[in-house]
């Protein structure tokens, strides 16, 4: 075999060595790459969670309240006398203008005759007068001291007829007696209580709303009021105070409820719902909710298949769980697993039922 011959083989064997060489390096770099992809794949940590929209809600302002009266009143006597009839006994529920105590007349309807007696004379002898002023044969001095006198028993009059009327003393408004401060033969002193009335229809609900929240709430704003009875009511922002309680430095806020059937007693414990507007929220359980390292309460979502922490505020509670706010509209919420990843990290997330999801972390 001549030399030109030998050379020619060498150079074919080496060249097929370094073919070979090239796909099988090529083989093995693809197999490590394929190894490496397989290993990422199986660390990718799998969480479970559900596919949330947002809904429309309304906002309310939780408010501890009590009932109070809405009127209560002293009832006392403006003329002094002997307690001859109390038809306002302790717990009856009286009109306006019905009869709570009655005083004895005495003298009372006899100066009254009197007083109109003299009246009529006075104005009979100012009538003479004045005839007589018209033909010239009286001075106007005369006029006046008789008109002066006519105006005297006038007054004398009304105030004998005052008197009288004062000796019933009725209901200044519909409502119940709460108290009885003197029995049939008491004697009743000018100014002193008859009974107590207290105003049932309508009630007042009392809470206090802390400064941050007062600006929420307006004059005339339709407030639910839910007592501890479980009955509730709908009732209308009344009053809110101008300064706020020197002792909690929350502000007074009254809500006039009407209740036409009187079932409402004062000083029974409430809970006053004040709307303060709407946004948009998601109900989740609370398990869900995680805490951030700066210790904000949040939820942790999947977005692109990367965990994303969201800041939620809880905005209400249901029997099916808590409503939050401040999550996007459509939302991936991490349900299982949020404690154990973090900001950023890639998962695999599935909403399918838990049911399904048996043996996929094992």
């Amino acid at each position: 075999m001549s030399t030109k011959n030998i050379v020619a083989i060498f150079i074919a064997i080496a060249m097929g060595v370094w073919l070979l060489s090239g796909d099988m390096g090529s083989n093995l770099a693809n197999a490590a790459e394929d190894d490496q992809i397989q290993s990422a794949g199986e660390q990718t940590p799998f969480v479970r969670g559900i596919e949330s929209v947002a809904t429309t809600r309304n906002l309310y302002l939780e408010v501890r309240a009590q009932t109070e009266a809405n009127r209560i009143v002293q009832v006392r006597s403006e003329v002094a006398g002997v307690v001859e009839a109390l038809p306002g006994l302790k717990g009856t529920h009286v009109k306006q203008g019905d009869l709570l105590c009655k005083i004895a007349v005495d003298t009372r309807q006899s100066e009254l005759d009197e007083a109109r007696a003299s009246l009529k004379s006075m104005q009979l002898e100012y009538n003479g007068i004045v005839d007589l002023k018209k033909r010239g044969l009286q001075s106007k001095i005369n006029v006046s001291q008789a008109n002066a006198k006519l105006e005297a028993n006038k007054s004398r009059t009304k105030r004998a007829e005052l008197a009288l009327t004062k000796t019933e003393i009725r209901a200044p408004f519909a409502g119940v007696v709460e108290m009885q401060q003197v029995e049939i033969g008491d004697f009743l002193a000018t100014g002193q209580v008859c009974v107590t009335l207290i105003e049932i229809d309508p009630m007042l609900a009392v809470g206090q709303v802390a400064e941050k929240n007062i600006n929420s709430l307006a004059l005339g704003d339709r407030v639910e009021v839910e007592l501890i009875t479980g009955d509730t009511y709908e009732g209308e922002v009344s009053f809110i105070a101008r300064a706020p309680d020197s002792t909690t430095r929350a502000y007074p806020v009254e809500v006039t409820v009407a209740d036409p059937d009187q079932k409402i007693r004062a000083g029974m414990t409430a809970q006053m719902r004040v709307p303060t507007g709407s946004e948009f929220a998601h109900l989740i359980s609370p398990a869900s909710l995680v805490l951030n390292d700066e210790g904000v309460v949040g939820i942790r979502i999947v977005e692109n298949d990367f965990v994303r922490f969201v800041p939620v505020n809880i905005v209400g509670e249901d029997p099916g769980g808590v409503w939050v706010g401040g999550a996007p509209e459509r939302a991936q919420i991490i349900t299982v697993g949020q404690e154990d990843v973090f900001e950023g990290q890639m998962v695999r997330i599935s909403l399918s039922p838990i049911t399904s999801l048996v043996g996929l972390n094992r």
